[in-house]
Parts: structure tokens; C-alpha cells; sequence
């Protein structure tokens, strides 16, 4: 009864921030002042995410380029600068207005509210510091990221401390849209947003990818459905694989996908259908009632029909739903399995543990790794509830993990059917040992090791502040006020932790890189929305308890629509067509030449492409078709023209299209190159090596014994060393035939050939013992260093000989 009699106090007393006593309120100059200052912000924010030509910020610095200089020369200054100094800025014009002053002081008259504060404080700082190596590319950087948000977001504060009155004319468009959104049936709610996010990612997918997949991963698991649908797992390696090969696809023999099947399995409905590109935004749509579904659930019809609404406007669900990514799948069963799992703890049906059992181990057939983050919080709290409620509880998580287990069991199968060996992944098949988790793995990439983890976790936060909705504040600022007004839902926690679990499962994983923005998180995008209503939700109480302002929630809740319609506007005015932009080129691969060969109409042709990804997708299985796609090698194209004997040859880059003369191999520089290192390697004394190192297998070395030396091909040699199953020194001595600039898929050790010099890399010694007459094949021996060589001091990289 107290507690009802003073929130009526409050309420009664509390004061519309757009109503304050006059002697707080601002002039007009002053308003107009802030407005300018705060649409000048915006703007420049605007103009760095449009563009990076004249100012932008990548490794902890700010560059600006003015009109009239050179390209190139830039004034630049420490992004802390602005990181740093605009926040300040705010508080400091803050500080003028007494109730800006009185909710500082506020929170620390009473630690439980000023340890909270600071807690979420500090960690919130470290979601805006900016984490990226010296290495990563600028468009990929925090500083990137940081810099967009300190400026639209100062600017968006100002903006709207000085228009704030001004914006009452939306409150009863607003308060109608609300009231009607909220009287809609579920059914028909449902369907509406639905309906609009499938809409809204189908359109995405026909104008900005133009239904093709753009990421390597993604190509890969299309082609893994499109395997599938010819009833089989794998194909067969086909001939000079080389030019079919593609990131992420293993080709050794077999030719399938490095990933798990469940994606794919999915695609292949839309592979049957001749629509693949239907399937992700489809799930995309799917995952949206789920949403709400979960929001209601967990807190009711009003919170989950917003949650719903904000996840049908959320830029990383519809443009992640938009392209052929794995993740759109993880994120529907895994919302589905956060559902049916608080429904498993009260009082639901036979079937409830089944279904988050079984949505569990699916979202394992997908990514299991983040299947085994988002249920880790789950499994210790209903461990918690199950010890307090045995009898009841103890069956039910029973029967959720037996289903669970049987369904992730299917892995095991798959990697046995596919990969040979139950614990075998495709990512160890196609690059060996090191791609696992944990430090000291190093997959392609650095070692890893706990700071590498640090600033991969930091920079995913960066991703994650502007890429989950393109607000121009961060996107995480919700979720802190709700933290840091002590929330008492344990559901609040428990959604918190999984996310955060996420995100700590891959502080141990080495490979990291921008995708979409922090993909490896995507997962926790449901528990990141509800948590985002909740901290509106809870904006009145935080500002009330913790600040001590007077303020009604009727007042927080105009406050929240007022400002939630305005960053939608600027979402999608300025945050998405940059976007756009970049995801139409996305990997590098768009539509353009496939458009270009076809408007040609090439028939019975071999296409040279400049970066496969742009044809990998448009072969068929067979590699049959009137028009097939292949990697561009330069001199060594010639090669695949034994295969494909009889063709018009062509090169291709973009709309760049241009047939290729003299390129079968009978006529080639590449077969003259070969024949010349033949006949070398006939007048040397082979025998005193163990191996030949050629440069293909499928061009045997003609007219040579067979009981001399193994033979081996440049591919092979690299597969097995970089897989770890040999060294280079069980080859050694060797005799390397190298074709010079060939830039197919081996060991970087092999590239110090093209310098035609006896060099020194590592433990290993090339000495040059032939070049060809044009100059573009040399005959090299491979050996270890004996420490009697004599190189040349103060080299760069490998060591040239004397």
C-alpha cells in the first residue's frame, strides 16, 4: 500500500520535461543554437559513413582531407580527441542546467545505486573504446565505428535537448499507431510483422544482392545444397581443381562444403524450388513472431509486441536475412529454444521440453559452438530451479536433453559420412590442425592469445553498438540503463548472460572479422532486443530512483517514442544506404558478370574469371555447362584448356569481357615453359632427390622414370604441410619446376621462386639451377640450410646468397 501511495506522489508531482519551471528553460537562441550545433553533428556523421574520401578514423586516428590536396595527404589528430572531448562537451553544457546537476550528484548519496551506475559505466566505456589491430583494414576498424557514434550521437543529443518541445506534434500519431498495434490479434499481429520483414529482406535480397550469395561461407553451403539435391554428399574432385578451387570448399578428392549440413538442408527446398534465395528471408520472417512470442512470454503482450515491432526494424536481422548466411537459421531456433525452455520452467505442456530440446540440437547442426555459448547460462540455472524443484523439473530437463543429444548426434554422423572420422570437422579437413578453439591456434591467421581475444571481443562490441539497429547513439545504451536502474528480473539476467556467454565463447576462438557487423553474435539478437524494450521500459524508474528526477513513466514512455521514431528516420536515411552500398559489393561479388557474359551470349566458352566468387555459383555441378566459370592463373590457364579442348576463351572482370588468343595449351607458353623444365630435368641427376615438384598433376612429366624420384604437385605438397600431416623436410632434397606469378591456393614459401635468386627462407635453401628461355618457368633445389651459407646482410624478408 506504501509503495502504491508513492508512486502516486510521484506521479502526481512529476513534471513533463518540455513544462519545467521557467528559470531552467533555455531562450530560443540558445534552442536554435543546439539545434544547428546538433544537425552540423549529424551531418558530418552523415557525410563519414557516406563517405571516407575527405574524413574519416581507422587505427586510434582521425584524418581529413580538404579539397585541393593531394591524394593521400591528410591533417590528422588522436580520435580521442573527439571520443573523449565531445562527451565532455555534453556534460559540460549539462552541468549549466540544475537538473542535469542534480541527477549526477544524485546516484552517489547511495551506494546501491552508484555501484550499479558505475559498474554498467565502465563497461559501457569499453563497448566504446575503440578495438581493432594495427593491421585492420579501415573500413573494418573500432575507430570507425566509435567515431560515427561520438558524433551522431553528440549530435543527436543536441538536436534534441533544443527541438525536444518542439516534437509533441508526433505524440498523438504515435500514441495512435501504438494503440493500434497493440489492439491487433495475435494471429493477425503476427502475420503483420511477418509479413513486413519477409517483404523488407525479399526486397534486399532482388536489389542489393541480387539473389546471389556474396560471402564465401555462404557460397559454400548453396553449393553444399545443390550437392544435396543430386542425392549426394560430396562430388567428386574434378580435373586441374585448382581453377574450381573456393574458400571454405573442400576439394581433395571429394568436393563438398567445410560446413555442417542443416543450412544447407534448408537451402535445398529452395534449390527444389528454383528460388533459393527465398529460404533466408523466410527464416529471417519467421524469427520475428518468435520474437514476440518470447517477449510475451517472458513479460507480456505489451513488451513482446514491442520487442516484435523493434525486431522487424532491426538492420542486423533483415539485412543478415537477407543473403544465403547460417546464422538466420541459429537465430530462429535459438529463439525457439530460449522460448520453449521458460515455458519447460512453469507449469506448460508434455511437449515444451521436446521442442527447446530439439531447437537446441538444430541450432547445434548449425553452429554448434554457439549452441553450446547461448545454452551454457541455461543449463546452470535450470540446474538451480531443478534442485529446488526436483520432482517436477528434474524429468522435464530430462527429456529436453535426451532430444537435444540425439538431435546434435547427427553431427558425428555427418562428419563420419563426409569427413571419415566422427570428431572430424570440415574446417580441420580443408586447413588443418590450429583452426580449433582455444590459445595458441592460429588457423590461417596470428597465434592466438588472450589479448588478441580481448581486442576481438572489443571491437565485436564496437560492430555491435552500430550495426544491431543504426541508431545514432549506441545500440547498447538501452540495455545499460536497464542494468544500471537495478533490475531485479532474474529473466533480465538470464537473457544477459547468454548473450555475454556468446560473445565469451568467442574471446577463445581465433579467427574474427566484419560481417555484417559481429556475426558470431548474431545469435543473441532476440535476448539484445527484449533487453533493448526493457530499458525503455525501465527509463522512468532509472531517471526516478537512481537520478532523482521527477519524472512520470508516462512521460519516459512519450520520451522513448519521440526519440525511437526520430533514430528510426535517421536508420534509414543515413545508417542504411552506406549499407546498402557496401553489401551490393559484398565479398567483392555481385551480378555484373554473369549480366556481361550473358548479354554477350556466349555459347560453348571457358570464362577466365578475375575473382571467382562472381561465377563459382553460376556452374553447373558437372562443370558441363555451354558457359564454364573458372579461377584466372594468367600463363597457366592454358592448362584447363586440355580439359575443355575446342572452346572460345575469354577473361572476365565485372563488365570487363575479353576472349583470350593463343591460350590452348598444344600452342601455349605455358606447355613450352613445361617441355623446357622436362628436358632439364632429363640431363640432371634426378635420383640424388626425393622429390620432383611439378606444377600439375593432370600434365604429367612425359617420358620420365617412373622408379626415380615421387612425383608431386604443388598443390599436394602444400595440402599436406599446411595440414600438418608432413613437413617440407620429408620432400627434401627436392627439385622444384615453378611456373613464375602462379598464384594458385599453396605455401607462401613456394612464392620466393618468382624472385629468380638463391635465397634462404627459414630453415630452407632454394638455389636457382635453371630459368626457361621466355623467361617464365625456373628449375630450382630445395634444401636444408647446412649453416655455411653466406647471404646477403640486412634483407628484408628471405635472405638472398652470395
Amino acid at each position: 500500500m506504501k509503495a502504491k501511495e508513492h508512486h502516486g506522489r510521484a506521479a502526481r508531482t512529476a513534471t513533463r520535461w518540455e513544462n519545467m519551471p521557467a528559470q531552467h528553460k533555455m531562450s530560443p537562441v540558445a534552442k536554435s543554437v543546439l539545434v544547428a550545433a546538433g544537425l552540423l553533428l549529424m551531418g558530418l556523421a552523415g557525410f563519414v559513413t557516406y563517405t571516407g574520401d575527405y574524413i574519416f578514423a581507422a587505427h586510434w586516428t582521425v584524418f581529413i582531407r580538404f579539397p585541393g590536396m593531394l591524394e593521400g595527404q591528410y591533417y590528422f589528430f588522436p580520435i580521442w580527441w573527439v571520443t573523449i572531448g565531445l562527451p565532455l562537451l555534453l556534460f559540460g553544457l549539462g552541468w549549466f542546467f540544475p537538473a542535469f546537476r542534480n541527477a549526477v550528484r544524485a546516484p552517489w548519496r547511495q551506494p546501491k545505486f552508484a555501484v550499479p551506475l558505475v559498474t554498467v559505466l565502465i563497461l559501457f566505456a569499453f563497448t566504446m573504446q575503440p578495438w581493432e589491430y594495427a593491421s585492420t583494414p579501415a573500413w573494418d576498424t573500432g575507430s570507425k565505428m566509435v567515431f560515427y557514434l561520438t558524433l551522431a550521437g553528440t549530435g543527436f543529443i543536441l538536436f534534441l535537448t533544443g527541438f525536444y518541445e518542439k516534437l509533441r506534434f508526433l505524440d498523438q500519431p504515435l500514441a495512435r499507431a501504438y494503440q493500434w498495434l497493440m489492439a491487433l490479434d495475435r494471429r493477425t499481429f503476427m502475420l503483420l510483422i511477418f509479413g513486413f520483414t519477409f517483404l523488407v529482406a525479399n526486397l534486399i535480397s532482388l536489389f542489393v544482392f541480387e539473389h546471389m550469395p556474396h560471402i564465401q561461407d555462404s557460397i559454400s553451403q548453396l553449393f553444399q545444397a545443390r550437392i544435396f539435391a543430386t542425392g549426394r554428399l560430396h562430388l567428386t574432385t574434378p580435373c586441374f581443381p585448382d581453377f574450381f578451387d573456393y574458400t571454405h570448399i573442400i576439394n581433395n578428392g571429394y568436393w563438398y562444403s567445410q560446413y555442417l549440413f542443416l543450412h544447407s538442408l534448408f537451402l535445398l527446398i529452395g534449390v527444389f524450388a528454383g528460388i533459393p534465395w527465398i529460404i533466408n528471408p523466410l527464416l529471417g520472417a519467421l524469427t520475428i513472431p518468435a520474437i514476440y512470442a518470447l517477449g510475451r512470454k517472458l513479460y507480456g503482450e505489451r513488451t513482446g509486441r514491442l520487442a516484435g515491432i523493434l525486431a522487424c526494424l532491426t538492420p542486423f536481422i533483415f539485412d543478415m536475412s537477407s543473403e544465403y548466411m547460417n546464422h538466420s537459421g541459429a537465430l530462429l531456433f535459438t529463439t525457439l529454444f530460449i522460448l520453449f525452455y521458460f515455458r519447460t520452467l512453469d507449469l506448460g505442456r508434455w511437449y515444451d521440453p521436446l521442442v527447446a530440446g530439439l531447437a537446441l540440437g538444430l541450432v547445434a547442426n548449425i553452429r554448434p559452438y554457439t549452441a553450446l555459448a547461448i545454452g551454457g547460462p541455461f543449463a546452470i540455472y535450470g540446474l538451480y530451479r531443478a534442485v529446488k524443484e526436483p520432482r517436477r523439473l528434474i524429468p522435464k530437463f530430462g527429456l529436453m536433453v535426451i532430444l537435444m543429444a540425439a538431435v546434435t548426434s547427427f553431427i558425428f554422423v555427418y562428419n563420419w559420412l563426409t569427413n571419415g572420422n566422427p570428431l572430424l570437422f570440415g574446417y580441420v579437413v580443408k586447413w588443418g590442425p590450429g583452426h580449433e578453439i582455444g590459445f595458441g591456434k592460429s588457423g590461417w591467421g596470428a597465434e592466438h592469445t588472450p589479448f588478441r581475444g580481448l581486442i576481438n571481443t572489443g571491437n565485436d562490441m564496437n560492430l555491435m553498438n552500430k550495426f544491431l539497429y543504426e541508431w545514432p547513439i549506441p545500440s547498447l545504451l538501452p540495455i545499460a540503463v536497464l542494468f544500471a536502474a537495478r533490475t531485479k528480473n532474474h529473466k533480465d539476467w538470464l537473457l544477459l548472460a547468454s548473450s555475454v556467454s556468446l560473445s565469451a565463447a568467442y574471446f577463445f576462438y581465433w579467427f574474427h572479422n566484419v560481417c555484417f557487423g559481429p556475426r558470431f553474435l548474431y545469435e543473441s539478437s532476440a535476448c539484445l532486443i527484449l533487453l533493448t524494450v526493457r530499458g525503455g521500459q525501465e527509463l522512468g524508474t532509472f531517471l526516478r530512483r537512481t537520478c532523482q528526477m521527477k519524472i512520470s513513466d508516462k512521460s519516459a514512455a512519450t520520451f522513448v517514442r519521440r526519440v525511437w521514431l526520430i533514430m528510426t528516420i535517421i536508420m534509414l536515411g543515413v545508417g542504411l544506404p552506406p549499407l546498402f552500398r557496401t553489401y551490393h559489393m559484398y565479398g567483392n561479388v555481385d551480378g555484373t558478370l554473369v549480366r556481361t557474359v550473358r548479354q554477350a551470349g556466349l555459347k560453348n566458352s571457358l570464362v577466365f574469371c578475375h575473382h571467382f566468387g562472381n561465377g563459382f555459383s553460376a556452374n553447373t555441378l558437372n562443370l558441363d555447362g555451354d558457359v564454364v566459370y573458372a579461377k584466372d592463373y594468367g600463363i597457366l590457364n592454358a592448362a584447363l584448356t586440355i580439359a575443355y579442348p575446342d572452346r572460345h576463351y575469354y577473361y572476365a572482370n565485372k563488365d570487363t569481357l575479353r576472349p583470350l588468343a593463343n591460350i590452348d595449351y598444344p600452342h601455349s607458353q605455358l606447355k613450352r615453359a613445361l617441355d623446357e623444365m622436362t628436358e632439364f630435368l632429363s640431363d640432371t641427376l634426378t635420383h640424388s632427390y626425393n622429390t620432383i615438384i611439378w606444377p600439375f598433376k593432370d600434365i604429367p612429366i612425359q617420358e620420365f622414370d617412373s622408379s626415380g624420384p615421387r612425383i608431386i604437385d604443388f598443390r599436394d605438397i602444400s595440402a599436406e604441410i599446411f595440414t600438418n600431416r608432413h613437413t617440407p623436410d620429408d620432400y627434401l632434397p627436392a627439385i622444384a619446376c615453378w611456373i613464375l606469378n602462379d598464384e594458385r591456393e599453396h605455401l607462401r614459401l613456394f612464392s620466393f621462386m618468382n624472385d629468380l635468386q638463391n635465397v634462404i627462407a627459414g630453415d630452407y635453401k632454394f638455389t636457382l639451377l635453371s630459368v626457361t628461355s621466355e623467361g617464365t618457368g625456373a628449375v630450382y633445389d630445395i634444401s636444408t640450410v647446412s649453416g655455411n651459407e653466406v647471404t646477403v646482410p640486412n634483407q628484408p624478408g628471405p635472405m638472398p646468397i652470395r
